[in-house]
């Protein structure tokens, strides 16, 4: 999915990466719900929870750290320095290219909004329920933050922890920056982008694959329907036309 090609502002579709992405997608849903190799991702989950909730033992700074990267007030820190990506994503680029950009960002932040609130929040947290307790309500011996930090509010389990929530948010979030931007922001934004997945993680409310899979065929189905079919390029092209309309009528001698 590469919108940086020589004419950028050209909509069309790509239907065998669109489809590819279609594929891979369902392929990891079978995997993990299929009662032939979903075996194979509750050994992957344990393991890895074990492994990074165990890392919390006997760690009482260790614990408030994460503790703090869970709470609520941290997405607005969060919030924070994605915006500072955004910026400098409009501040590399050439003056007469940086309403485009904008215009590009803009677009990301409302089809990402867009997407957790029908998807995430409408479409599995409210009609299609799939109950799965999340690793500390299974797990045996596992470091509840909440039991060790009552006087923070904590989300370390859920009864419905399929799909992640902040997981999508910071799969699509990276995916997508890395999409238009490449190179070393790019490379940046997927770091911050699996940073963002952990805290969840490390506290147990979500298992590995809520957000490998549960997440990652969100992001791979919704980004290739944007990337892929002339929706991104029509929105940003609309963008553009508007605001050079605005500035040629502010120009326009009275």
């Amino acid at each position: 999915m590469n919108v940086n090609d020589s004419n950028p502002t050209k909509t069309q579709w790509k239907l065998k990466p669109l489809f590819f992405y279609h594929i891979l997608a369902a392929l990891l849903l079978i995997t993990l719900f299929s009662p032939f190799t979903k075996g194979f991702w509750e050994v992957i989950d344990v393991a890895f929870f074990k492994w990074i909730n165990g890392s919390l033992k006997g760690h009482p700074w260790w614990q408030i750290f994460w503790a703090l990267a869970n709470h609520k007030l941290a997405d607005w820190v969060e919030d924070l320095f994605i915006l500072t990506f955004f910026i400098a994503y409009v501040r590399t680029a050439h003056k007469t290219l940086r309403v485009r950009r904008i215009g590009e960002l803009v677009f990301c932040i409302l089809y990402i909004a867009a997407i957790l609130f029908f998807v995430n929040r409408v479409l599995f947290r409210e009609n299609i329920e799939i109950p799965r307790l999340s690793p500390t309500l299974v797990v045996d011996s596992s470091v509840r933050l909440s039991e060790h930090i009552p006087w923070m509010k904590i989300k370390d389990s859920a009864s419905k922890s399929f799909p992640g929530d902040h997981g999508t948010t910071a799969l699509l979030f990276a995916a997508s920056y890395f999409i238009l931007a490449r190179g070393r922001l790019g490379i940046l934004a997927c770091v911050y982008g699996a940073f963002l997945c952990l805290p969840r993680l490390i506290t147990g409310a979500h298992w590995f694959s809520d957000i490998f899979v549960g997440s990652g065929a969100i992001a791979l189905i919704f980004l290739s329907w944007a990337f892929c079919s002339p929706l991104f390029q029509t929105f940003v092209n609309g963008w553009e036309r508007m605001f050079s309309f605005k500035r040629i009528k502010t120009e326009v001698p009275k």
